[in-house]
């Protein structure tokens, strides 16, 4: 037995921690407005799964979380085009998902390269797994911007979301529980968030300078954005996470076994992370002008990130399955 292992890993639901209230300072227009395009984007990507055959299992996962009504609700002023780019994006993250579960940690490297090389522009072959198809896709879908400097930062992030799930699978192997170093470097690029980040100039048509994307003070921002999607996940979705037969990875779990937290203290702590990533994001952004990075489209593209993390912490509040954690308390 692992002696980092949580202890008691399924509390009662009556031992579960109260969710303080997120303060999330940015605008969100979720739930607003349905978006014009999103039920024919959604026709065109699930042609493309029948296409693909991809797994039952899949349709139904997206047909659970709405494909096209989320997608339209979080991108309400892009294009069909667009919306089809981002639905391709979240189908790929929740076919990875189901698909890692199956596997031996040991044959992903091989998977992984198999994918890339793929979304490198290698055919595929009857022999891919519908994940390697589905990727293929993607590539071209995202090809068709004619962007192609940010189809090779994206290539950078996939790669990156990857590799770091290599880490993962090797946890949920060992059932081990990491230091809690370790879980901040690594979980947040396991999320995903990164990846959807750098599709941002494409799904919203508003292409960025990459040396401004690539500017130190830019990527921190981007961080410190990744940082609260971790932190305000991991709080959502603790409930879900101890109900479920994988080991859980989750922040507030790992501050429980390095810590001795209770999950309340643990919850708590979480949210005073997630705040202060914002008001960390906030300060460092209102120095861009003195900077000279206050390009209007790199204006534009953090506007974007800042939505996403408001609309995500409406998509968690407002989704059934993430409902078993009592919300409330904001004095944490």
């Amino acid at each position: 037995m692992n002696d980092t292992a949580p202890k008691d890993p399924t509390p009662m639901p009556d031992e579960l921690p109260v969710l303080p209230d997120i303060p999330c300072p940015f605008p969100t227009t979720f739930g607003a407005h349905p978006h014009p395009h999103a039920d024919a984007a959604e026709n065109d990507v699930l042609a493309l799964l029948e296409n693909i055959d991809a797994p039952a299992q899949l349709k139904q996962r997206l047909a659970d979380i709405g494909l096209g009504p989320l997608t339209g609700q979080l991108y309400p002023g892009t294009t069909r085009q667009g919306l089809r780019l981002a639905m391709l994006y979240y189908a790929q993250f929740c076919l990875h998902e189901d698909w890692i579960i199956r596997q031996d940690p040991a044959t992903l490297t091989h998977a992984y390269d198999r994918v890339l090389a793929v979304f490198d522009g290698e055919p595929t072959n009857p022999a891919d797994s519908p994940l390697t198809r589905l990727t293929s896709h993607l590539a071209r879908h995202l090809h068709a911007f004619r962007l192609p400097e940010h189809t090779v930062r994206f290539r950078t992030a996939l790669s990156d979301y990857l590799g770091a799930h290599l880490w993962e699978a090797d946890l949920q192997l060992h059932r081990r529980t990491p230091a809690l170093a370790e879980y901040r470097h690594l979980r947040p690029v396991v999320l995903g968030v990164r990846p959807l980040h750098e599709l941002y100039p494409l799904i919203h048509l508003q292409p960025v300078p990459t040396h401004l994307l690539g500017h130190p003070v830019v990527e921190a921002l981007g961080a410190m954005m990744v940082n609260f999607h971790v932190l305000a996940n991991d709080m959502h979705s603790l409930a879900k996470e101890l109900r479920a037969e994988k080991h859980p990875l989750n922040t507030v779990l790992v501050l429980r076994a390095e810590k001795g937290l209770t999950l309340q203290q643990g919850v708590d702590a979480t949210a005073r992370a997630a705040a202060k990533e914002l008001d960390a994001y906030q300060q460092l952004k209102a120095a861009l002008p003195r900077l000279g990075l206050n390009h209007p489209a790199l204006t534009a593209h953090l506007a974007n990130m800042e939505r996403l993390a408001a609309d995500t912490v409406a998509w968690h509040l407002a989704t059934p399955r993430y409902q078993a954690t009592p919300h409330g308390r904001a004095d944490a």
